[in-house]
């Protein structure tokens, strides 16, 4: 059954406890986190301070189901740079595949447009060959640590240029052939790039591991131009049981709070049809039940 989740992205850490327990009002078990916003360092995390954020989690029902922005603040990083370069970016997403086998966090975000810009004197052909040798590492990682590492398709308005469509991200992970790297789509993503939603998110069927509520530039989902019902109808169709997670910065002039209470209740109405004829609590108001 698919589950609504809520990236933190969304808010500051210092309003996480207010937006924690408002969650836990509006009856959502499931956080997306970036790692690099809530560990200073979090590839030498301790143990101990892993287990005390799982634990803040735990006691308000909610747990962790995903890792995104890996990457950021590390742009030297590139896949398509220097040989050097390539191998510490794999081996930083080894570490965090590592640390999201340990907290038992099921998937991983990879978008990173700036860690993936493919240079101009190199060949549409040669960039696949080494992103499909890449993934294929870091799939056998992941599937050994229990999770997916997930690719997301990023539109050229996210200055991206490989992998910038759902097509190209399927092509990719047909490709590698790996148990433990997946297809992630991004419903704002998606529509920049000029796909249709719906239709993409059909095709894709049983690939997608993960899927983004996402405005534009990470705006208020509420924004206009996201064909958000129409994917909610795919995912029905093609038995999504994963999580559709809400992706967007928090909102200039407004509270965390209020912002966070006002996607959640929006990705409620715009999904409804994902949890059609099926209760579940995760989409349902508190006042209904």
């Amino acid at each position: 059954m698919a589950t609504l989740a809520v990236s933190n992205i969304a808010w500051s850490s210092e309003d996480e406890p207010a937006v924690a327990a408002a969650l836990m009002r509006l009856s959502v078990t499931r956080v997306e986190v970036a790692p690099t916003k809530v560990f200073a360092d979090p590839l030498a995390v301790s143990e101990k301070e892993r287990g005390r954020y799982q634990k803040f989690w735990a006691d308000h029902g909610i747990s962790i189901v995903a890792f995104q922005s890996m990457l950021f603040g590390r742009e030297g990083l590139q896949l398509f740079g220097e040989p050097g370069s390539r191998r510490e970016l794999i081996e930083t997403l080894r570490g965090f595949i590592d640390l999201a086998g340990s907290m038992g966090v099921h998937r991983l975000v990879f978008g990173s447009p700036k860690n993936r810009v493919r240079p101009p004197h190199m060949s549409e052909r040669e960039a696949f060959t080494i992103a499909v040798d890449a993934f294929s590492v870091l799939g056998e990682s992941a599937f050994r640590s229990g999770t997916v590492l997930c690719i997301e398709p990023n539109p050229p308005a996210y200055e991206c240029n490989f992998v910038v469509n759902a097509a190209q991200a399927r092509r990719l992970v047909g490709a590698v052939q790996s148990q433990g790297f997946g297809l992630h789509l991004d419903a704002a993503g998606l529509t920049l790039a000029g796909d249709d939603l719906a239709a993409e998110v059909v095709a894709s069927g049983d690939a997608i591991q993960h899927f983004h509520i996402s405005a534009p530039q990470l705006g208020p989902i509420s924004a206009a131009g996201v064909d958000h019902r129409g994917a909610a109808r795919s995912l029905k169709r093609v038995g999504y049981e994963g999580c559709v997670s809400i992706e967007m910065r928090p909102v200039p002039g407004s509270a965390a709070v209020e912002s966070v209470e006002q996607a959640v209740n929006t990705a409620r109405t715009e999904y409804a049809a994902l949890f059609d004829g099926r209760k579940d609590s995760v989409f349902s108001s508190p006042s209904s039940e």
